[in-house]
């Protein structure tokens, strides 16, 4: 008897070559190539569920996406087949069956980012794709204070790229902060969910507010409902230093499952 399943999995991807994760017409995009090693293991043609949609350049160590299907094997088979149809900058693992009502984006309770900065004074050719070269004096106190206030909930309409500019555009980042590891710094962000360039933008006026380019003040008056989208923000970093690294939902985890099916 065939029994339909709703499957979901992590994914991980490079950016760099791809124009964002969502399918555009004659783009390469991520899911186009999972949707096409979808289609060579089982094929039908399928269209995934996701929990964030990651702009051209952004790379992810933990996406999450979901679909439904006709599958009598062991769940890691599945992954195993996909994986030998998808391209060496896209993985995926930690497939798992989930309740019909399951959705990525919908049922997540939290989403992680990180943005990596390269403060080096001499570029490194190596990192280039995956962190932002910003080679200046910083005063880190100043960050950090910033990093203080943006904690919480927040109308962040000013930190959104205006044509995708939501209704509500309030937002509550639960968590975030900063790490240096030698020449890198690595800001962290945990949030209910991010306007489009939110992050970008965020990064981008911290930088500034470092370099005492902004005030303090000035992002809190940014953060006040009353001054909702006045204000063009031109801090928008590269989208390269950005990755998406967790996804998290209420009652299960994505634990590598190995049972037969």
């Amino acid at each position: 008897m065939t029994v339909i399943k709703k499957f979901a999995l992590t994914c991980q991807y490079d950016g760099t070559s791809y124009q964002g994760f969502q399918s555009q017409k004659n783009q390469k995009t991520i899911q186009e190539k999972l949707e096409c090693s979808l289609f060579k293991v089982t094929n039908k043609r399928l269209i995934i569920e996701y929990a964030g949609r990651t702009d051209s350049g952004v790379h992810a160590t933990h996406q999450v996406i979901s679909f439904t299907t006709e599958w009598n094997h062991k769940i890691n088979d599945l992954e195993n087949a996909l994986n030998s149809n998808l391209p060496d900058d896209i993985a995926v693992n930690n497939i798992m069956e989930v309740p019909n009502t399951f959705h990525p984006r919908k049922s997540a309770i939290s989403r992680s980012y990180e943005y990596t900065i390269s403060t080096s004074v001499e570029k490194d050719i190596f990192i280039r794709n995956y962190s932002y070269h910003y080679p200046n004096k910083l005063d880190l106190v100043k960050i950090q204070e910033g990093l203080n206030l943006i904690k919480g909930k927040h109308d962040f309409s000013n930190f959104c790229k205006k044509e995708s500019l939501p209704e509500n555009s309030i937002r509550y980042i639960y968590d975030n902060s900063i790490e240096i590891l030698d020449k890198l710094m690595i800001f962290k962000f945990k949030g209910s969910s991010f306007l489009r360039h939110q992050i970008r933008f965020m990064v981008g006026f911290l930088l500034a507010i470092g370099r005492g380019k902004h005030s303090l003040n000035e992002l809190k008056s940014l953060l006040k409902s009353e001054n909702r989208a006045k204000t063009l923000i031109k801090h928008n970093v590269s989208p390269r230093g950005l990755c998406l690294t967790l996804v998290e939902y209420d009652g299960f985890s994505f634990k590598k499952n190995m049972t037969n099916e």
